[in-house]
């Protein structure tokens, strides 16, 4: 059975476009390698759940690939 769609509030957008957009400050806990990266990406995938964090992996992924083929 597919998973139901939900329509992000304008805050959960917020959050998952400056965790993007942060994604290389090393500053930031949306960076892989900041201390606190792990607690940041368990409350991300609570709230907003499995399918958001996958969709973000499935898009760094295809950027990776993207960035080696051109």
């Amino acid at each position: 059975m597919p998973e139901k769609q939900v329509e992000l509030t304008e805050e959960d957008k917020k959050i998952l476009k400056e965790a993007h957009a942060n994604k290389d400050n090393p500053d930031h806990p949306a960076h892989k390698e900041h201390p606190k990266h792990h607690e940041f990406i368990n409350k991300i995938s609570h709230k907003f759940g499995g399918a958001v964090i996958f969709g973000a992996g499935a898009t760094v992924g295809a950027n990776l690939v993207n960035s080696i083929l051109h």
